[in-house]
């Protein structure tokens, strides 16, 4: 395997990543894998980490970055909101479709709780770009869960991060299953069945509006996923639907949005 650092230029910040290439010549298909609420590209337990090292290993690149006010990129969290996430993730894209070593046709998108909220939204911005999308666990309200914190408790985010009360005026502008009846391509959804934090019932709502959409569930997972067991059939799902053979959409595009700023450093693994 072969990982590089990446930078990608977003609202006037860096925002700082990883590329990890399967061995071999490319170009390679391409799984760009948004983060959550709070998280990082590495997320708890280093989820997010350990499903890209699977993915690579079963021949796809993978691409993660922290979005902005997150992790390793610049801004404050404070100023976070579902909308700089999206113009966040159509950047990251964007530097994505300019990679040599990727095809640009055959490039996918995974989103893990509100990251699933975010890259269903930028799907449904750019349907043509994107071959088939991922959702681990994805957030349907997540606005109004802070909502609810602000009228209980006067204000909203958690722990020491707080979010400013733009967060929940963006997220009432965006509707991510009116997003996801825009978005004609393959999706998989997996779904644990004891997840508190976001119920399995958004997993079938989500399904519900999506045109071409599966759900598998892992019994008893929590939303991190955090047992050998229920990690590993997260895996296998993740593997299974990013290796599937390619259902192209019909004319795609593989023209470019747009060449970001962009820098690395490789380090051969």
């Amino acid at each position: 395997m072969v990982k590089k650092y990446v930078e990608v230029q977003s609202r006037g910040l860096t925002l700082r990543g990883f590329l990890e290439l399967p061995d071999g010549p490319g170009p390679h298909p391409l799984l760009v894998m948004f983060h959550g609420f709070t998280g990082n590209m590495g997320e708890k337990h280093f989820v997010l980490a350990r499903l890209s090292r699977a993915v690579v290993a079963a021949g796809v690149a993978t691409l993660r970055f922290d979005f902005g006010g997150s992790g390793e990129s610049d801004g404050d969290f404070g100023q976070m909101t579902p909308k700089t996430e999206m113009t966040d993730g159509l950047e990251i894209l964007r530097f994505a479709q300019a990679l040599p070593e990727v095809d640009p046709a055959r490039i996918m998108l995974f989103g893990f709780s509100l990251g699933g909220f975010v890259a269903t939204n930028v799907a449904a911005a750019v349907p043509e770009k994107i071959e088939r999308l991922v959702l681990i666990s994805p957030g349907g309200e997540p606005h109004k869960r802070q909502e609810r914190m602000l009228k209980a408790e006067g204000w909203c985010g958690r722990g020491s991060l707080v979010l400013s009360t733009q967060y929940i005026y963006d997220g009432y502008e965006m509707d991510p299953f009116a997003a996801a009846e825009l978005y004609p391509g393959r999706v998989t959804i997996v779904q644990g069945t004891g997840d508190v934090a976001v119920p399995a019932a958004t997993a079938a709502e989500y399904a519900a509006h999506f045109p071409d959409a599966e759900v598998r569930y892992v019994e008893g997972a929590n939303h991190s996923y955090d047992s050998a067991e229920w990690f590993a059939e997260l895996v296998k799902n993740v593997v299974a639907a990013v290796t599937a053979p390619a259902a192209p959409l019909a004319g795609p595009s593989t023209a470019p949005l747009a060449t970001p700023e962009t820098t690395s450093k490789e380090v051969q693994r």
